[in-house]
């Protein structure tokens, strides 16, 4: 039996998916495919893949598979799902990346501050020392860069160095548009009373790697298409 799901699919919710999974490349389809092959491809894969066969590591797997095939058998959704990819392209392309929710004074460095707000405690420490470079986001509670070099060096470096669980990383400067786009938090899923709020990825970083990794076979994929058409 096929499965759907009823969700509100905003923009940023297909940025997300986006970011997390490419759905043609999780059926093993490209984006030229009609309904019947996307059909048969999400058959395959869930008879293949189903957790009576594989056990309890299919579950999850399945239900991104339904995902899936929800979104790009609908037409409405589809056409969304195709826009946020190539919106996310266009934003996070290799000659075209943004330098990030935070802000520079002077010139741009090959390295950037980035706040895991993971990991942050809502200490203050860093705000106290450069608060030209740091600000406290109380509806979050944890810190976050607001302007990068904001404070003179020696500001900073003592920030960096108080802060008790160090959450606070020096990073290459093209890869901080992506860090500060996955850290935001996100609306969770709820069931009933439970579940809802917010979450983030588990490991910003390790998020953050495969979220450019699937740029990369984006960008390949949209090189090979333009090649053969």
């Amino acid at each position: 039996q096929e499965f759907t799901t009823e969700r509100c699919w905003t923009s940023r919710s297909f940025q997300i998916l986006r970011a997390q999974n490419n759905y043609y490349e999780l059926l093993g389809v490209s984006t030229e495919s009609n309904a019947q092959q996307i059909r048969e491809a999400y058959r395959k894969l869930q008879k293949k893949h189903h957790p009576d066969i594989v056990g309890q590591k299919g579950h999850e797997y399945t239900l991104l598979l339904n995902e899936a095939y929800e979104v790009l058998m609908r037409n409405d959704l589809k056409r969304k799902y195709d826009e946020s990819i190539k919106q996310m392209g266009i934003a996070f392309g290799e000659n075209n990346l943004p330098l990030g929710n935070s802000t520079w004074k002077g010139p741009i460095r090959s390295q950037a501050l980035f706040v895991d707000e993971n990991a942050c405690i809502g200490c203050r420490e860093c705000v106290h020392h450069a608060s030209n470079t740091f600000i406290m986001d109380e509806a979050r509670g944890c810190a976050r860069v607001k302007v990068q070099d904001g404070d003179m060096d020696k500001n900073i470096e003592v920030s960096i160095e108080s802060c008790p669980v160090n959450c606070i990383y020096w990073v290459n400067t093209e890869e901080l548009a992506v860090l500060e786009f996955l850290i935001q938090p996100q609306p969770k899923e709820g069931h009933g009373v439970f579940g809802g709020g917010w979450e983030r990825p588990e490991n910003i970083f390790t998020a953050a790697e495969s979220f450019k990794q699937q740029l990369k076979r984006q960008a390949t994929t949209t090189r090979k298409n333009g090649n053969t058409s």
